[in-house]
């Protein structure tokens, strides 16, 4: 590979210093870590509008989501959208995680890649609203600071002062982990040396829910909200809305190093691929999704026998679950489930869509760091298509030195290999340009 400067060598090798998360479990991976020990899920009742009209009446909802984060300023703060709060919140909290702080030499080497699925719906509604009212001046007032699909990215590149590489993506529920992806391929090329990316949603909304009741993937599990996500489990019925954002802080390894950074764990391989069915409508696809996972694997320089975890995308769809455990059963074999955990999270925090992909790779990061298996909450009778442990009876101490973290939105799929740091190769810093100087205040 050719690197930045034009000669021949390895790229960039990208680790992980800092992680951010909002969701209905908390807003640090320590109190999301502390809701799954407790074996508790954040799903419940939909409270922020009138759902008695759906057949779907549950979500994982923010439960301070309206209150102001107070490292925020209350005038700025009021000026952004329900998504946007989310991505800066989670933003600012890997930042200072990872003890970065940017200044006017080094903010143009700093990239921003984030992802949503869903765009800021509760205002593109009260714009709506506005216009069928035959109030235009309203609509306009509230669409013309609202209406924009690429908020998060933009809001969080603002903030921070930053002025690399800047990219909203919106690629299904897919999206966060290809962020990610793209972020780390932005230090590999030379483009930046340190990124934020990952993904915000605020999907919960009457307009999204209408959506997914239109397509039967909502689990209508009301009577038991906190049973209702099941993923892989034999009584599963779709799955459950979630909101919140997870974003992580990426740097060249020499960058870390240099200033003295923890590592919490190195990006050592990646993988994308896209599923297109037949007749041109792209379709859910066993072999593509296993593809992304044996990229993921080849680029780390790994071998199957040391994957220790597959934290899965398993949303709790019958199709979706079957379909990522034939992809994992294809590339890691028939006995997966005797050598390797393989454990879905949505139970406990619903689906977030374009961030439950780094959503679930955060959960990984705290699982590595204290030497546990997270569980696959409300299994209780395993789907026998699935053929995977779940590790169903809840945290299990094993040690996690090498993980795959999947996700997949329908067509698209997305897996990322992550080492611990003891299990990280040996590494040899080179000469760093003058540039990589980055003071270790936080923002």
């Amino acid at each position: 590979m050719v690197n930045s400067e034009g000669s021949d060598s390895e790229p960039r090798r990208v680790v992980i210093t800092g992680v951010g998360v909002v969701c209905s479990l908390g807003r640090t991976t320590g109190e999301l870590w502390q809701a799954i020990e407790d074996g508790r899920s954040g799903v419940g009742p939909i409270t922020r509008f009138d759902a008695s009209g759906f057949a779907t009446r549950i979500a994982a909802e923010v439960p301070d989501a309206l209150e102001r984060d107070t490292r925020f300023d209350e005038a700025y703060w009021d000026a952004l959208d329900l998504r946007s709060r989310f991505a800066v919140s989670a933003a600012l909290s890997a930042v200072q995680g990872a003890g970065l702080s940017f200044t006017p030499e080094n903010r143009g080497q700093v990239a921003v890649v984030t992802a949503s699925e869903r765009p800021e719906e509760d205002l593109l509604l009260e714009g709506a609203r506005a216009i069928i009212a035959g109030d235009i001046d309203g609509a306009a007032a509230t669409l013309a600071p609202h209406a924009r699909p690429h908020a998060p990215a933009d809001r969080i590149a603002s903030l921070l002062g930053v002025s690399g590489p800047v990219l909203q993506v919106e690629n299904r529920s897919a999206g966060g982990l290809n962020a990610i992806i793209e972020a780390a391929s932005m230090i590999q090329r030379g483009e930046a040396l340190v990124a934020l990316a990952g993904g915000a949603e605020a999907p919960i909304t009457p307009l999204t829910l209408a959506a997914f009741q239109g397509t039967g993937a909502l689990s209508a599990r009301n009577d038991d909200p906190t049973g209702s996500s099941r993923p892989l489990d034999t009584g599963r019925d779709g799955f459950v809305l979630g909101e919140g954002a997870a974003i992580v802080a990426l740097e060249a390894m020499e960058v870390a190093e240099a200033r003295g950074a923890t590592i919490l764990a190195e990006i050592e391989g990646h993988g994308m691929t896209f599923s297109p069915g037949t007749g041109g409508t792209p379709a859910m696809d066993a072999g593509q999704i296993g593809q992304a996972l044996q990229l993921a694997l080849v680029s780390s320089g790994r071998i199957q026998a040391e994957v220790d975890v597959i934290a899965l995308h398993a949303a709790g769809s019958v199709e979706g679950d079957r379909s990522e455990a034939l992809g994992v059963r294809r590339i890691f074999g028939a006995s997966t489930r005797h050598h390797l955990y393989s454990p879905a999270l949505k139970g406990h925090t619903g689906h977030l869509l374009g961030a439950s992909g780094p959503l679930t790779l955060a959960v990984m990061l705290e699982a590595m760091h204290r030497g546990k298996i997270p569980p696959t909450l409300n299994l209780v009778e395993e789907d026998p298509e699935v053929e995977l442990d779940g590790n169903a009876k809840g945290v299990r101490d094993d040690h996690v030195l090498v993980c795959l973290v999947n996700a997949t939105g329908w067509a698209h799929n997305a897996a990322i290999a992550l080492a611990h740091p003891r299990a990280m190769r040996a590494f040899e810093a080179p000469d760093a340009p003058e540039v990589l100087a980055i003071p270790s205040e936080p923002v």
